[in-house]
């Protein structure tokens, strides 16, 4: 009888949801990678907290969604205001799609989820292991580790965020620039929110400042703005009581290409770029699914093809939003303002815009 091929061996570097939705995928599948990740344990911060349509699509087979399901909010709307005032109301439940709303969950109870299903599918993550350095050998990939011991690989995914080592050691290079701007963002509870807890909120000022504010729990939100101060932008946040807060610059990066030999690429370790439209995340979860595919199809030559024009657009589309939300010019802000207006009377001209953020029209 002959010997049925051996699987590849493959490894994950990075155990956020981008590294953990292609573990998940490959254990599905009947693979058995190892995923590895220097931190001790998945993220204890919130980060990352709208899980999109086409993600909630990519992580029901493995039996993640139904979980992520009972923990999130389900997010129905997202409202645009300016100076206080309701410019538009976009509806998310139009969505022609089963799971027509935006799940919005911490990112540290998404990735909990995410690794408590993987190890019932006969993988663990190894935390506190660090990749130091990568080698390209004879269509192989020899990867050196601290605090295990490394090996050689048929694959090897980096999805190891943007300061990726895996990306550093093979000298891919990383376009871009960063915004000078201070941004904000903050976690707090609310206990008086005078507005629908299921819907997002983006606030405008005439003078370009602007907050936004998504819940993520039982009188829970995630505050961002585009000034050092998360919550002083947004109306109805007297009571807040803030559990953390930061402030960041916005990275807007690409690396030149996704590939090289068996290395590849996926999430913040490919593309960075501003929080506006909810995708980085998803962007990632995304890149992740498509590795599997044409893994297991045969066709990973075509990755990078495939990937990169999907993040090269996101991030001149999110780059432009950047710039009409946060305008203090007055005809700009007078034409955004009138389009807002037009689009919340005419629901026909949401679906291609929530198409776009759900991760269903890329």
């Amino acid at each position: 009888m002959a010997k049925a091929p051996s699987r590849p061996k493959i490894l994950i570097v990075g155990a956020g949801p981008c590294g953990l939705t292609a573990a998940l995928e490959l254990a599905r599948l009947g693979y058995h990678p190892r995923i590895i990740d220097k931190a001790p344990g998945p993220t204890p911060l919130s980060k990352a907290v709208g899980i999109n349509p086409r993600s909630l699509e990519i992580l029901d087979a493995s039996g993640v969604t139904e979980r992520l399901l009972a923990q999130g909010i389900r997010m129905q709307g997202v409202q645009a205001r300016y100076e206080g005032r309701l410019l538009a109301e976009i509806q998310v439940r139009r969505l022609p799609h089963r799971f027509n709303f935006m799940l919005a969950l911490p990112q540290s109870e998404t990735e909990t989820v995410m690794e408590d299903v993987l190890v019932s599918l006969g993988v663990r993550p190894e935390w506190n292991v660090e990749l130091t350095e990568i080698r390209l050998a004879g269509g192989k990939v020899e990867a050196d580790l601290k605090g295990a011991h490394g090996g050689t690989f048929d694959y090897v995914f980096g999805a190891d965020g943007a300061h990726s080592r895996v990306r550093e050691v093979l000298n891919l290079g990383f376009s871009g620039y960063t915004h000078k701007r201070i941004w904000s963002i903050a976690d707090a509870v609310i206990p008086d929110w005078p507005f629908p807890e299921a819907t997002a909120m983006a606030n405008l000022h005439r003078n370009g400042d602007m907050g936004f504010i998504i819940p993520i729990g039982p009188k829970r939100f995630r505050a961002v703005s585009n000034t050092p101060e998360p919550l002083a932008h947004l109306p109805g946040v007297e009571s807040a009581q803030v559990s953390q807060s930061d402030t960041f610059h916005i990275p807007v990066r690409q690396a030149d290409s996704y590939q090289t030999g068996g290395v590849f690429l996926g999430g913040d370790a490919a593309h960075v770029h501003s929080p506006i439209g909810a995708r980085g995340m998803n962007l990632g979860i995304e890149d992740a699914f498509v590795f599997v595919r044409r893994l297991s199809e045969g066709t990973l030559d075509g990755y990078t093809s495939e990937r990169h024009p999907v993040g090269r657009r996101w991030i001149l589309l999110s780059e432009r939003l950047l710039g009409v939300v946060q305008s203090s010019n007055p005809l700009v802000i007078g034409v955004r303002n009138l389009a807002m207006r037009t689009v919340n009377n005419l629901p026909g001209l949401q679906q291609p815009m929530m198409e776009r953020v759900a991760g269903l029209k890329n």
